[in-house]
């Protein structure tokens, strides 16, 4: 598999300082990305949209996260953790963070989601659904 391309879209009423942390993880890890600043728009959430060049979000996970982790869930979670982590105490964070997929899934990753989540993130298959995480059931869920 070639390598995935990665386009962060970070709302730019946001401070900067996590989209270039978590591009500077994604640089150091071989994988070459850019980073978009959306204009804030009317009702719209803080959400950081990551597409990826892989139909299904397995490879990508496995070839991004395996070079900045020894365990493929844990660089996952590092790298949405950099993404949606409040800089200080004073500034916004986003809400959550969603990886597209060229096929139209969506995997939405929120605040406080279970090591168990990014482990079964891993092998998800999203395809076209998206994809949210059901806390009660401990499973990832087609919405």
């Amino acid at each position: 598999m070639t390598d995935p391309e990665i386009e962060i879209f970070w709302p730019s009423s946001l401070p900067t300082t996590s989209a270039t942390e978590a591009q500077d993880l994604l640089r150091q890890a071989g994988i070459d990305s850019s980073c978009m600043l959306v204009p804030p728009q009317r009702a719209a959430v803080d959400v950081v949209l990551v597409l990826v060049s892989s139909a299904v979000l397995e490879p990508f996970l496995g070839t991004l996260f395996r070079r900045v982790a020894e365990e493929t869930h844990q660089g996952l979670r590092t790298f949405v953790d950099r993404l949606i982590r409040q800089p200080s105490e004073d500034a916004p964070a986003p809400k959550s963070v969603v990886f597209e997929l060229p096929t139209g899934g969506r995997v939405t990753f929120t605040h406080s989601l279970p090591e168990e989540a990014y482990e079964q993130a891993v092998g998800l298959d999203a395809r076209d659904a998206r994809w949210t995480w059901d806390s009660r059931r401990a499973i990832w869920t087609p919405a």
